[in-house]
């Protein structure tokens, strides 16, 4: 096998490697190391050795690479690291143009990390398993590295569930009957609620909610949903389970949403925003644990408005084009409503189960002219 025939597999290792990196006990550096130097790098030097079409690889969507840009350039007036993490975001898109034209590529890659996933949920569940065994106490599970914030345990975890059912169960179970099809989204549906009690993360539930209904909607599947749905309702309800999703409250998360929006508009600017700082929300906490309330805490309406379009216009031509990533891409979409500190960020976990599947509905949306840039790059 020679060195060029060995690329595609090596690329799409290192892809699978960064993503599972965030269920090791590796540092937040240690995983950004991986990106930098093992995908993100190599990603740049590909792109610009190409120069005279580079600008062709963001013909697949004009429009929503404009809205980016314009969001990008917005916050970066208010701090120059968003700029810098911009270009991370920018190096990880090139390395899924990249992968695309190979196989395996980066569905495959997914696919390797979906299976780990899997495996953390079942260690999870015994590990749940265990402690109500000994102290008869549903207790909020916790991993390790930076998986072991349960709320990103639960994303992952959530995000490869679903990406295991649209791109290797669904077509093989509705092939083979429409019972079997209905069974096993029922089996979904149970692993994505166990996943959420187990890590006590309403926020991946939130996620996987707009998947589902998105989904059910896009098949023509009401009636399978509502009874998927009024199944494990009624198993929670009878069980007791259901408690420990309720047992947190709401987190302080209505507080610290009022306290960023009213800090916005009495301290700072509702079009510019406040920018980065140190304020501790709600008196404690650092971020205001949403990802739509911070960008309009850092960039006011302007940058909130830039990411709604920009999210807006993508659904709206994923959806035409039935992209399966899109789908998989509402899991993230939904569940950082009520988590992480933002979205324009450095390698982070939100990275598998927001941008990655962004970006690949993305290239969906454009596959046509990405054929032709690819063409025009390698020929």
């Amino acid at each position: 096998m020679t060195s060029s025939s060995r690329w595609p597999a090596v690329a799409a290792a290192v892809l699978f490697l960064f993503l599972v990196s965030f269920f090791a006990p590796l540092s937040a550096k240690g995983t950004n190391n991986i990106f930098y130097a093992g995908v993100g790098l190599p990603a740049l030097l590909w792109w610009l050795c190409r120069p005279r079409v580079a600008t062709r690889v963001f013909a697949v969507a004009p429009a929503v690479f404009a809205l980016a840009a314009g969001l990008v350039l917005w916050l970066a007036a208010r701090d120059l690291s968003f700029l810098r993490e911009g270009l991370y975001l920018l190096a990880l898109y090139l390395a899924c143009v990249m992968l695309e034209r190979t196989r395996p590529g980066v569905e495959q890659a997914f696919a390797g990390f979906a299976l780990v996933a899997v495996v953390m949920l079942a260690c999870a569940t015994v590990l749940w398993l265990q402690a109500y065994h000994a102290d008869g106490i549903w207790v909020r599970v916790e991993l390790w590295g930076q998986s072991a914030n349960p709320v990103y345990a639960a994303l992952l975890i959530t995000s490869a569930l679903v990406f295991g059912w649209m791109f290797v169960l669904e077509a093989r179970l509705a092939a083979a009957s429409r019972w079997a099809h209905a069974v096993g989204l029922l089996v979904l549906t149970a692993a994505c609620v166990l996943c959420a009690m187990i890590f006590q993360a309403r926020s991946a539930l939130l996620g996987f909610g707009l998947f589902i209904a998105a989904y059910i909607v896009q098949r023509r599947l009401v009636g399978a949903g509502v009874v998927a749905a009024g199944t494990v309702v009624l198993v929670l309800a009878w069980s007791g389970l259901g408690q420990t999703l309720s047992e947190r409250g709401l987190s302080y998360r209505l507080d610290i949403w009022a306290d960023a929006l009213r800090r916005v508009l009495a301290d700072c600017n509702a079009v510019l925003g406040c920018g980065r700082d140190d304020y501790r929300f709600a008196g404690e906490f650092f971020h205001p644990h949403s990802a739509y309330v911070s960008m309009f805490y850092h960039g006011g309406a302007v940058a909130a408005g830039l990411l709604l379009a920009l999210l807006g216009l993508l659904f709206v031509q994923g959806w035409r084009v039935r992209s399966r990533w899109l789908l998989v891409a509402l899991v993230g979409w939904g569940g950082v409503a009520t988590a992480t500190s933002g979205l324009v960020s450095s390698p982070r976990p939100l990275w598998v189960f927001f941008w990655v599947p962004t970006l690949m509905a993305l290239i969906d949306v454009g596959r046509p002219a990405l054929a032709a840039y690819l063409r025009a790059r390698d020929g």
